[in-house]
């Protein structure tokens, strides 16, 4: 198959999780997909170099963690960020159309947005449903090292959330 007719594959496949995996990142609508076309962008450009040495999936999601990083690099710090973002939650919270079931999701946003990096990250790909293995190897940790940081930013996230709602 030709390098078009793999990235098309990938991308009816991936281009959910994808998007999903730029929020947890990023703030703004804009600033999503700004992050989103640069990760397919980075896809197609390393295509060619994907060795086969991991899977598929855990492929993605380093590159897609990666030009997170890096969009993230290019942005203000982590907290005008965070604080920015939870200004918009709150104010999109007035909004009468807005599905009740939205509140949660960008609670859960928030939250994700007030964690460590590297926990983010990781919290990220177990919401994408990636395996320990996966996580471990996109994020260069121990498999047990990554079991750990994510019950702890589980218990983080619920305080955070717990302590938004209040």
């Amino acid at each position: 198959m030709d390098k078009e007719g793999v990235f098309k594959q990938l991308y009816d496949e991936y281009r959910d999780r994808i998007y999903r995996m730029c929020c947890y990142y990023v703030s703004g609508e804009d600033d999503r997909k700004d992050l989103y076309q640069e990760v397919l962008q980075n896809i197609w450009k390393g295509l060619e170099r994907f060795r086969g040495e991991s899977a598929l999936s855990t492929w993605i999601y380093r590159v897609t963690v990666n030009s997170s990083l890096a969009f993230i690099s290019k942005q203000k710090t982590k907290k005008k960020r965070s604080v920015e973002y939870s200004e918009q939650v709150l104010s999109d919270h007035g909004s009468e159309e807005r599905n009740p079931g939205h509140r949660d999701i960008d609670l859960l946003y928030s939250a994700i947005a007030e964690l460590p990096l590297l926990d983010m990250i990781i919290m990220s790909l177990v919401l994408e449903d990636a395996s320990t293995k996966e996580i471990a190897t996109a994020t260069g940790l121990t498999e047990s090292n990554v079991r750990v940081r994510i019950h702890r930013a589980k218990d983080r996230l619920k305080d955070l959330i717990e302590e938004e709602e209040s």
